[in-house]
């Protein structure tokens, strides 16, 4: 095992609570209706993690009397996973094709990669890169969350967003601060995308997947430390006005399809930056919010025909709302009734 990560298990193992916690004690997880691993037995948690989780090694103290959970789940360019266990645990992981964005929820642990080791804590967020073996070290108790981003998905993301294409090896830092602005934004952002998996028993609509995995993609690229964040973060160049018009026509004619950054961008022909800021300029929103507003317009045009197959969930469903109790909160808002109440009048008429 890597010193550096010897040396934090020790410093972990040295700090951890006694006695260890008792199985049963962790609740109703995040991603519980995506479990993966749930067991009381150290050698079948060996067993799965070497081929559910690229581990090769796992230790365990006090491995007598634990519990481990780990909860995943896989989309088509991210995933998000929840692990804990309770007792103090070393493991040592195959190189694995995605990069992994470390989390904690609650307790400490250490994840070390190329040599480098980075504490996970309510502190700061730890980021391993893909194609490397990796290692981690958790005290008893800890719980996080691993956000898994593919590599080459996020360069093209990376691209659409400054205009240049990266190099297949750009680095990002190991380290995160989670109190920096952008980091609150991709841990709400995430705290939302797990509420929906956890609260949904249905899919979700193809586009809402497609969008919400890119604005994970987007708040973790103007998060993490690269040499291109700074061109993220600061003011681009103001394209010319006639631009809202016709990007607006453009998700009008497209709402049910995906409103995804790549599309804005070749549409326009400028970079997303300049997009966004000329939108917030022009009309004090985001493409996405304006996406968002055309979907909600369909809804309640759908809600008033009076067709009697058109429920407020289909009507949802249909407009590519994830959560029919969202739909219900935006669409009040707009349109200062609830969806239900639109469709009974129309009922009536």
């Amino acid at each position: 095992m890597n010193r550096l990560l010897t040396a934090a298990a020790a410093d972990i193992v040295s700090a951890a609570p006694q006695p260890s916690p008792a199985p049963g004690t962790f609740g109703l997880e995040p991603l519980h209706r995506h479990a993966l691993i749930r067991t009381s037995n150290a050698e079948l948690l060996r067993d799965l993690g070497s081929r559910l989780l690229g581990a090769d090694r796992i230790d365990f103290r006090s491995a007598n009397r634990f519990e481990a959970v780990v909860n995943l789940i896989e989309l088509d360019s991210i995933g998000l996973a929840f692990g804990a266990t309770s007792c103090d645990m070393v493991s040592d992981h195959r190189a694995a094709d995605f990069i992994r964005v470390q989390i904690a929820m609650t307790g400490r642990a250490v994840s070390c990669a190329r040599g480098e080791a980075t504490d996970v804590t309510d502190q700061q967020i730890a980021v391993a890169p893909a194609g490397v073996p990796w290692q981690m070290a958790c005290e008893g108790g800890h719980r996080r969350l691993t956000l898994r981003i593919e590599p080459q998905a996020l360069r093209q993301r990376l691209a659409a967003l400054v205009g240049v294409q990266p190099r297949a090896d750009y680095a990002i830092g190991s380290a995160i601060p989670a109190n920096d602005p952008h980091a609150r934004s991709l841990l709400r952002l995430l705290d939302f995308l797990g509420t929906q998996l956890n609260e949904q028993d249905a899919a979700f609509p193809a586009a809402v997947y497609r969008e919400l995995e890119e604005a994970v993609q987007v708040a973790f690229l103007c998060a993490s430390r690269h040499r291109f964040r700074d061109a993220l973060i600061d003011p681009a160049p103001m394209p010319d006005f006639g631009l809202v018009k016709r990007l607006e026509d453009y998700i009008e004619a497209n709402w049910r399809e995906p409103i995804t950054i790549e599309r804005l961008v070749r549409e326009a022909g400028v970079s997303a930056r300049s997009i966004f800021r000329v939108f917030e300029r022009v009309r004090g929103y985001s493409p996405i919010a304006f996406a968002k507003s055309v979907r909600l317009r369909r809804a309640h045009e759908m809600l008033r025909s009076g067709d009697p197959s058109v429920t407020v969930a289909a009507a949802a469903a249909a407009c590519n709302f994830a959560n029919p109790g969202h739909f219900a909160r935006y669409y009040r808002a707009t349109f200062g009734e609830l969806p239900s109440v639109t469709m009974a009048r129309a009922e009536r008429s």
